[in-house]
């Protein structure tokens, strides 16, 4: 096995729209550097791409569009093509905005598509005799569930620190941390962190990689001679947000407009976490065989959320936001974004379609597999996924060569807060998303 690694910088230009919230912020500057980070592996008969690039989501064209490019350049299979987003919140516009009438430009656009192509193809000319090593570690106390009953038996998303009125949250977030490192014979070392958490712990209007960048820099710089990339996990019920913080832990962030504290200092310190449990394993990882390249993708339709008999509701609080006129609706901070993203819901849908289409890939390489599922899956579907896969290293990551927003498991609808209620999906699509997933992993293994 063969293994290459190359990364390009996609930092947007001053003025353009970031996004990530119901709220306009154009960009100001850079505080750190996004890329576009690519592995390729080569068998001798079969060529793949493992890439990760520092934006929020791409919309479905983008994909395309990228996998397309890469392939004219390279020869390589679509389906071998695996391309997972970061998800920051610091990040460019790319497309449509869900929350505004802006949109990317044609040309940013393009310089997207070129990039992620370039990295795929300075990836190929960095081949180099390789072996695949993994471990696991456990990145405790940065990820927490978002969600929670509150004292009322209501259900709020976000609902700000030391708040008396929390009961419980609802789930458990997934702490594990894979670690992939792939050892070259006369090249820097590559490794691949594998973790599950919303990546908004910045927040502002200065860009910026989120913890996912710090950890990547943390890795480079504690382990001379290596290059880092960053997969990100199922992350659709998880944050950063500790409701109950430490006064270290509340000293290193600001409240935000939504009652979320953010900062690159927390961001920063997320990093350090991860990479100090991929350091903890680092020098035992365990050699899996890394022989030969296979891969597939198969396409899941998962039904539309449509609720039409709620229209005059939905356009009532729309207009009232639209306005200006938000004030004057009865909610307040995450519940108001709550009720406008579930009336934008509602009016977007009015007219189908009636499923949308996700795209479920898989990269095999020896005995690890890369799995990507689409949109932003909450913690228990991955480990649905994980738990039914054949394999016995099963990399999973969300955002994954499909746009798509959240996908919630069917027990958070009949809960409530702010992912079951602006999803595009209706209750079930969890469950056709697991089976596809793990039918296309059977199918290759």
């Amino acid at each position: 096995m063969k293994a290459g690694f190359s990364k390009v910088c996609i930092n947007p230009p001053y003025g353009s729209p970031i996004v990530g919230y119901y709220e306009e912020r154009l960009v100001k500057g850079i505080h750190d550097d996004l890329f576009v980070r690519a592995t390729a592996f080569d068998d001798g008969e079969k060529k793949a791409f493992i890439i990760a690039i520092d934006v929020c989501y791409l919309q479905q064209y983008h994909f395309d569009n990228c996998k397309k490019a890469i392939k004219d350049a390279t020869g390589v299979n679509e389906d071998a093509i695996f391309i997972n987003c970061s998800h920051t919140h610091t990040g460019p516009l790319l497309g449509v905005d869900f929350a505004s009438e802006k949109s990317s430009t044609k040309e940013y656009d393009k310089f997207i598509v070129d990039s992620v192509r370039d990295a795929a193809v300075y990836a190929l000319s960095d081949l180099d005799e390789a072996t695949v090593e993994t471990a696991s570690s456990v990145a405790k106390n940065i990820s927490f569930v978002r969600r929670y009953r509150m004292k009322d038996g209501s259900v709020q998303t976000n609902p700000g620190v030391n708040n008396p009125n929390i009961d419980y949250p609802l789930g458990t977030p997934n702490e594990t941390i894979k670690v992939i490192k792939i050892k070259r014979k006369n090249s820097d070392d590559i490794v691949m962190l594998n973790f599950g958490t919303h990546s908004d712990s910045v927040g502002g209007d200065y860009i910026s990689a989120d913890y996912m960048g710090y950890a990547c820099d943390i890795m480079e710089r504690a382990v001379p001679g290596t290059k880092c990339m960053f997969l990100l996990g199922c992350q659709g019920d998880v944050n950063h947000v500790n409701t109950n913080p430490t006064k270290g832990e509340a000293a290193i962030s600001v409240i935000d407009f939504d009652s979320v504290p953010r900062s690159n200092a927390h961001a920063e310190h997320m990093g350090r976490i991860i990479a100090g449990a991929a350091l903890s394993v680092y020098s035992i990882t365990e050699e899996v065989k890394a022989d030969k390249i296979s891969y597939a993708s198969s396409k899941v339709e998962l039904p539309s959320h449509q609720e039409n008999d709620r229209l005059d509701e939905a356009k009532h609080i729309h207009d009232f936001y639209a306005n200006g006129r938000a004030d004057e609706l009865p909610y307040k901070e995450m519940e108001l974004t709550t009720v406008v993203a579930e009336a934008e819901r509602i009016l977007r849908l009015q007219n189908g379609p009636e499923s949308f289409e996700f795209c479920v890939s898989a990269v095999k390489v020896g005995d690890l597999v890369f799995a990507g599922i689409g949109g932003e899956p909450f913690t228990e579907i991955g480990t649905r996924i994980c738990a039914g896969s054949p394999f016995k290293e099963t990399v999973l990551c969300c955002l994954t060569n499909t746009a798509g927003g959240y996908i919630p498991t069917r027990t958070a609808y009949e809960e409530g807060g702010y992912e079951a209620k602006s999803s595009s999906l209706k209750p079930g699509g969890d469950d056709i998303l697991v089976n596809g997933t793990i039918e296309l992993l059977n199918k290759i293994k």
